[in-house]
This record gives C-alpha cells, sequence and structure tokens, in this order.
C-alpha cells in the first residue's frame, strides 16, 4: 500500500513538472540547418531529409542530373559547417532549374512547365514531414548569384492536411487540403563574378481555416527561378538554416501563498520560439526586477539564461519589505514582460 501510495505521488509531482516547467515542443524541419548528408561525393549526394533530382519520381526522371551539393560556404554568424549549394544546368537546351525539397520530385513532363513535374508528400515514407502546429513563420539564409539580373528565386512551403500534397507552379492538389502556406519570390543576393552575399528571409504563414484546418505535413521547396526552364545554367543558391518560427508567450505567478518577508518565488511560462538559432542574437535571458513606482526606478533581483518555462526565487530588497511593490519578469530574446503587483 505504501509503494502504491508512493506511486501514485510520484507520478503526480511528475505530471505536475511536466505541465508547469516544460514548454510544449515545437515541430521543425528535419535536419534544417543542413548539416547532415548522405551519398556525399557521388551523384547522389542529398542532405539527409532532403532531396533533388536523383530521388525523383516519374518517367522522365532518368534525364535529370545531379543539382545539389554540399558546400562549405556558410551564412554569417553560423555555428555549421555546410549549406546546400542547388545550381541550374542545361539539359537539351532546356534550363533546369536548381530545385530542393522535404517532399519527392516528380519528372512527369517534357515541358518544364508542365503540372506533372511537381513535389509531392508521400506519406508513410522518408519524403514525408509531420507537423500538427501551423507555425507563425519561416525563416532561412540564403545566398542568390546569377547570371540575369532579373532572375528570382522562389520559397514554396504549404502545411497540408492528411493526403499526398502535390505543389506546381501555381498550384496545388488537393485544394481543399491547405491549412496554409509561404510562397515567395526574391531578387538575386550578387552577380555570379561578385563575392558572396548572404540574406536572412522571414515570411509569414498564410491561413486557409477554411480549406482545411488540421494539419499533419509540411512540404517545403526552395528553386533558382520562380518559372520552370528560365534563368542561366550556372545560376546558383546557396540555402542554410530554415527555421520555424512560433510567436513566444510569456506568464509569470507568484508562487508563494503568503509573501515572505525576504523571498519571492516565481513561476514562469515560456512557449514559443526562443533564441532561434538562425538568428544571431546572444541566447535568451529571463530577467525579474523590482520597482515601487511603475519602474521609473527599479532593482534587478533576479537573472537566468534560459528558453524554456520553470522557477525562480528572488530575495526581496529591505527597502521593499512589508510594502506593495510590483515585480517585472522580461526576456531578452524573443523580448517580452509582463508584471505582477504584490500587495502587502
Amino acid at each position: 500500500m505504501f509503494l502504491l501510495r508512493m506511486k501514485k505521488i510520484l507520478f503526480v509531482i511528475l505530471l505536475f513538472l511536466c505541465c508547469s516547467f516544460e514548454s510544449r515542443s515545437q515541430s521543425q524541419l528535419y535536419n534544417y540547418d543542413l548539416e547532415q548528408w548522405i551519398n556525399i561525393g557521388t551523384k547522389n549526394e542529398e542532405p539527409y531529409h532532403w532531396h533533388s533530382f536523383k530521388s525523383s519520381t516519374g518517367p522522365f526522371h532518368y534525364l535529370l542530373m545531379q543539382q545539389i551539393e554540399r558546400d562549405v560556404n556558410i551564412r554569417p554568424g553560423s555555428d555549421g559547417k555546410y549549406s546546400a549549394r542547388i545550381f541550374s544546368k542545361s539539359i537539351v537546351g532546356i534550363t533546369a532549374n536548381g530545385n530542393v525539397t522535404n517532399g519527392r520530385m516528380n519528372a512527369g513532363s517534357m515541358f518544364p512547365s508542365g503540372k506533372n513535374n511537381n513535389n509531392y508528400t508521400q506519406r508513410d515514407s522518408e519524403f514525408a514531414t509531420e507537423i500538427d502546429k501551423i507555425p507563425d513563420s519561416l525563416t532561412l539564409w540564403v545566398c542568390f548569384r546569377t547570371k540575369n539580373v532579373e532572375s528570382h528565386g522562389r520559397i514554396m512551403c504549404y502545411i497540408h492536411g492528411d493526403a499526398d500534397f502535390v505543389c506546381y507552379t501555381g498550384g496545388w492538389e488537393p485544394y481543399n487540403m491547405i491549412c496554409a502556406n509561404v510562397e515567395y519570390e526574391f531578387a538575386r543576393t550578387s552577380s555570379l563574378d561578385e563575392s558572396m552575399v548572404w540574406k536572412r528571409i522571414s515570411r509569414p504563414f498564410q491561413h486557409y481555416a477554411d480549406l482545411c484546418n488540421d494539419p499533419k505535413y509540411i512540404l517545403t521547396s526552395f528553386t533558382t527561378n520562380r518559372m520552370p526552364g528560365e534563368g542561366n545554367a550556372g545560376d546558383e543558391m546557396f540555402i542554410d538554416d530554415v527555421y520555424l518560427i512560433y510567436n513566444p508567450v510569456l506568464n509569470a505567478r507568484v508562487m508563494n501563498d503568503k509573501q515572505d518577508i525576504n523571498e519571492i518565488e516565481i513561476e514562469y511560462y515560456i512557449e514559443g520560439t526562443m533564441s532561434p538559432p538562425n538568428l544571431n542574437m546572444s541566447p535568451n535571458e529571463l530577467i525579474v526586477q523590482i520597482s515601487s513606482d511603475d519602474f521609473k526606478t527599479y532593482i534587478e533581483i533576479g537573472r537566468r539564461t534560459t528558453d524554456i518555462s520553470g522557477i525562480i526565487k528572488c530575495d526581496v530588497p529591505a527597502e521593499f519589505q512589508n510594502k506593495n511593490y510590483s515585480i517585472k519578469v522580461m526576456t531578452t530574446n524573443y523580448p517580452m514582460e509582463t508584471i505582477l503587483k504584490i500587495t502587502n
């Protein structure tokens, strides 16, 4: 009986800790930093869980060449060693744009803009990425070098329901399976004969709640031109640190049932993306301040580096003890704050 009671007590404690202290995990693209690669040095080289022409399907896939490779040029401030380089080639007089996706490519038409040339989610395989919540934005770093100043790269990212979803230039199928998407075209960052210029891109998701509100998968693609068959052989795009952002939220409460004179115990709750790894900023710090005049003046009484929920105990300075005061709990990356009123 004693052991049974102890197990119940431990279960309750663990349940409380899971509910109170831990932020919910947020889905990300596998190998988002593009550090892991397979078949290195062969014609089948690809980033792990990302795919290009050599793993494609369709009646014309045998015509496709290798157009992706691991590269040591990385975005500014990166802690990694590699990026993905996709590049255009000329095949029988037609420009084949560089392309990479976390889904699978299908080469179903001899015409570059043919609807049967597409990227798709293949469920229950390595060509699918599950997701259960719609992020607020898609972020990544790109270096895009082209021959023609008017060339534009293209980003396509679709969050969809439970289907082998297909995306192509100008649309998607099944139409009613779209939950949210990012479609974005961007200019080159430099010409082919100039030094590399990197740019961080952040784009919000557009929601289609009236079509589908049950996200199951995310299908993401990058290509060296906004239109199939356009651009020039040798155009190249470097991609690094593709990261989904979930807008963060900060809440806090005082834990003490009765305020101690010398100490205050605060539970803080953080949810969402903190300290994004592709943003060149210092790790998030949680800071606690105390004030009696709406923070015209204040004293810092607590600080820690963290991205997750927890509890912090802070000493109350003597001049605030047995008086009314306010506590400000704030974060630095992403900046948020919440204020608690303490009455004694």
